[in-house]
């Protein structure tokens, strides 16, 4: 055990090592609280030649891009191009709306029987949706017969005391 107390240990990465090296040497209040770093032993440490960092290398070619010739010759807007394009745009109509011309022309195709299953379908939907609004509508109710009720009771009790006290 002594032996190792008597080691001294492997080179480390800190410059000149005050607390091996002069030890005995150096007074205790004069020794200074600085560290030195060897940077370059921490590079070859931390940084080897050779290593792989996982870094991709792509080989592919950048993708071309190719600018519209007609925008790029005429920079400036022609005026009149503009107004008649919107005059053409204005007279169609949106789009959103070719959807429902769409569905008409599906119901065209479909059979009766297809038909009238969609119908069927389109009902319970509605009623399904319906259902939260018949459910408050129920429970308003029946918090009105609740409240009738209490106040029905009360006065029973009332007409019942009162006729009660006359006896």
């Amino acid at each position: 055990m002594s032996e190792n107390l008597q080691k001294r240990p492997a080179k480390g990465i800190l410059k000149n090592s005050s607390s091996f090296d002069k030890q005995e040497s150096q007074p205790s209040a004069k020794r200074t609280k600085e560290t030195k770093w060897d940077e370059m032993n921490i590079i070859a440490t931390y940084h080897p030649p050779g290593k792989e960092y996982g870094h991709m290398k792509i080989d592919e070619p950048k993708t071309p891009y190719s600018y519209d010739v007609d925008m790029v010759d005429n920079a400036t807007l022609n005026p009149e191009e503009l107004a008649r394009r919107i005059k053409i745009a204005a007279e169609k109509p949106p789009k959103f709306c070719d959807t429902e011309a769409d569905s008409t022309d599906e119901e065209e195709e479909e059979t009766e029987e297809e038909q009238q299953k969609r119908k069927e379908f389109e009902l319970k939907r509605k009623k399904h949706y319906n259902e939260f609004h018949a459910l408050q509508l129920a429970k308003k109710l029946l918090e009105e017969e609740e409240d009738d009720e209490v106040e029905e009771g009360d006065s029973t009790k009332c007409q019942q005391a009162s006729s009660g006290s006359t006896h």
